[in-house]
C-alpha cells in the first residue's frame, strides 16, 4: 500500500482526473483520516432487509454516518481499518451528516486521527467566536461539481496570523471528541491553481 505524507495528500476524489489538467501542489482538497472498526447495520423497510457498511470511529458525534463500499465492508468486516473521508461541517464548526468515502489507507499511518487537514480559499475569520472559514473549489477536471464551505475552529492566535480573506492556505488539526468540531491546530500559505498570477 502506497505511504502518503499527511500534507503532500490529496483529496481522491480530485486527484483522479485533475493530475494532467492541475498541479497537485496547487489543488483544492479536505481530506478527514478516521480509524474504526468496520461494522454492517441491517435496517427493515416494509418486507426488506437492507444492509449497510460503515466505519464504527470512537468520539464521532451522534448524526454523522461515515458509510462504506459494500466490498470493502465485506472485505474487512470487524476489522480495524484506516480511512479517508471528505469532510462537511455546520456553522458551528462540527461535522455533520453522510460523509463521502474517499480511499482506505494503512491503519499504521494514523497515529494522528481523527485528523483533518485541506487546501483552500480563507473566507472569513471571527477571532470573536475562535472561527474561521474556509471554501473549496472543483479543481479542473474533477468530480466535485460545486464549492462549499467549511467551518472550522482555531485558537485567536492562530486567528490572527492568518492572511487577508481571499488568501489560499493550507490547515491541518484534529476533530474534537464527542463534538465532533474540527479544530486547525497549524496553518501555512499555500498557492492554488486560481490564484491571480
Amino acid at each position: 500500500m502506497e505511504r502518503v505524507s499527511p500534507a503532500a495528500s490529496q483529496d481522491p476524489a480530485e486527484t483522479s482526473q485533475s493530475e494532467g489538467r492541475c498541479p497537485r501542489d496547487q489543488a483544492y482538497y479536505a481530506s478527514l483520516w478516521s480509524v474504526g472498526h468496520v461494522r454492517l447495520r441491517e435496517v427493515k423497510k416494509k418486507d426488506k432487509v437492507f444492509s449497510f457498511y460503515h466505519l464504527e470511529a470512537p468520539g464521532y458525534p451522534r448524526g454523522v454516518f461515515l458509510p462504506l463500499p459494500r466490498s470493502l465492508g465485506q472485505t474487512f468486516l470487524n476489522q480495524r481499518i484506516g480511512v479517508v473521508y471528505a469532510p462537511r461541517t455546520d456553522e458551528q464548526g462540527a461535522l455533520k451528516g453522510r460523509l463521502d468515502y474517499l480511499r482506505r489507507l494503512d491503519p499504521t499511518l494514523w497515529e494522528r486521527a481523527p485528523y483533518f487537514h485541506l487546501r483552500g480559499r480563507l473566507a472569513a475569520v471571527d477571532p470573536e467566536e475562535g472561527r474561521l472559514q474556509v471554501e473549496v473549489r472543483p479543481n479542473p477536471g474533477g468530480k466535485l461539481k460545486a464549492p462549499f464551505t467549511l467551518t472550522l475552529l482555531a485558537p485567536l492566535s492562530l486567528l490572527e496570523a492568518l492572511p487577508p480573506v481571499g488568501s489560499a492556505v493550507y490547515l491541518e488539526g484534529e476533530v474534537r471528541p464527542r463534538s465532533g468540531r474540527l479544530v486547525v491546530r497549524r496553518w501555512e500559505p499555500a498557492r492554488l491553481w486560481d490564484d491571480p498570477h
